[in-house]
């Protein structure tokens, strides 16, 4: 009884993997049926050919993009370096819980400098499981420190002055769906710090 589930269950995988065949330059069952053992031939190795060429250009596109990631945080690296007073901020998100799976949870402290009118993402993991993570975008602009889901979407600001970055400033804060927690910032006193990455 067994063995004839197993022989039937095999003939069906058969069968839908059959049905499920894929035939070369989008043709369908019977156009592929038409044609000669030689267009056949032909056709698979068009279709070959294709396929190299569109893996060629996703390489390019990736080292592309790789290329425009190591250009940017160049950039951020020369900007970071020759920073004046003012331009940066350190920031802790402490006490908080992300937006894991669905449900709100713990997560880990996290602490990040950012730099003046520079956008940057902000990962922040789940307490005890590193590899899961809420991602969000967060940017100063001399003024206010905005927290937000990407795509600038459920955003919060912690909003201060210089004088008060200075001393140090904190917030509760929460972003819908991704974050929330006390968001503590300040600056750096630029007179010892220099900034090296």
């Amino acid at each position: 009884m067994q063995s004839l589930m197993r022989v039937s269950l095999l003939l069906a995988s058969i069968s839908f993997i059959a049905a499920c065949a894929n035939y070369p330059l989008g043709m369908t069952e019977d156009e592929w049926n038409q044609l000669s053992p030689q267009q056949q031939l032909d056709a698979r190795e068009r279709q070959a050919r294709l396929d190299q060429a569109e893996q060629a250009q996703r390489a390019k596109a990736a080292r592309h993009r790789a290329e425009l990631e190591r250009a940017e945080q160049q950039r951020y690296q020369e900007m970071m370096a020759n920073a004046r007073p003012g331009d940066i901020v350190q920031c802790v998100l402490q006490d908080g819980e992300g937006y894991y799976g669905g449900s709100w949870r713990a997560a880990e402290s996290v602490g990040f400098s950012l730099l003046r009118d520079y956008t940057q993402t902000v990962s922040i993991a789940e307490q005890g499981r590193p590899t899961r993570s809420v991602a969000t975008e967060m940017t100063y602009n001399g003024a206010n420190i905005r927290v937000c889901r990407p795509n600038n979407r459920d955003c919060v600001n912690l909003a201060a002055t210089q004088n008060q970055l200075r001393s140090g400033v904190s917030k509760s804060i929460q972003v819908n769906r991704a974050i929330r927690g006390t968001l503590y910032c300040d600056m750096p006193n630029h007179d010892r710090v220099r900034y090296r990455l």
